[in-house]
């Protein structure tokens, strides 16, 4: 005689299964890589925690396959040429900054990551000290740095800007995390509180990165 409770189980287990592969394998690999843009705001604890504890973990075991893009922008508005910020003045002053700073370092990955690790760990130099410290180890010309802080007359707002409108409109979270440019709330979120496997799985389903296994 069949167990139907038994039957109902394998049934359910199975099921369970299905589910988990299809949530893994929903980040997949571009040519080979995964780009990850995130969208932060200098005031923001989640950010920190998600810079700490999410990303730079997984940019260590991973960094060769990634692409990591910031975009310092938030929640903040922007109406008849005054941008007000999500946290103040502060948080408004210390974005501007992260955009100059990335836009000097854009043809380094890693002088990005760990310029903006160094920003939003204590004792968080621009946002509640208004300083350049974090600034200074990175070999840029203070002098510049300050006058494209001071001069937001380019691009660099705008472009944070439209980078942020979409996603701060279907995620409503900052960070806000985005893989290879397509808008998924659910990635978002298992992005949030487990990138490192996230990622790990997509790169075990493509063969030419030859990571085999992963730790969830």
């Amino acid at each position: 005689m069949i167990d139907v409770m038994a039957v109902k189980y394998i049934i359910l287990f199975s099921a369970c299964i299905v589910l988990a592969l299809t949530q893994d394998s929903g980040l997949q690999t571009v040519n080979g890589r995964i780009k990850i843009t995130v969208g932060t705001t200098a005031g923001c604890s989640d950010t920190v925690n998600f810079i700490n504890n999410q990303l730079i973990p997984t940019v260590e075991a991973y960094g060769d396959f990634l692409d990591i893009e910031f975009v310092p922008w938030g929640r903040a508005t922007w109406v008849d040429n005054e941008i007000s910020c999500q946290f103040g003045v502060n948080d408004c002053w210390a974005n501007r900054l992260h955009r100059c700073v990335l836009d000097k370092l854009k043809n380094d990955q890693a002088a990005q990551l760990h310029y903006m690790a160094c920003e939003f760990s204590t004792p968080y130099p621009s946002y509640l000290q208004g300083t350049y410290l974090c600034v200074q180890a990175f070999g840029l010309n203070l002098l510049d740095v300050d006058y494209c802080v001071a001069n937001p007359k380019d691009n660099l707002d705008r472009e944070a800007l439209e980078g942020a409108v979409q996603p701060i409109a279907t995620i409503n979270f900052v960070p806000y995390i985005i893989f290879n440019d397509n808008l998924n709330l659910e990635l978002h979120r298992e992005g949030f509180s487990r990138l490192a496997s996230l990622v790990c799985f997509a790169l075990t389903e493509d063969p030419s990165t030859g990571v085999t296994s992963c730790s969830i």
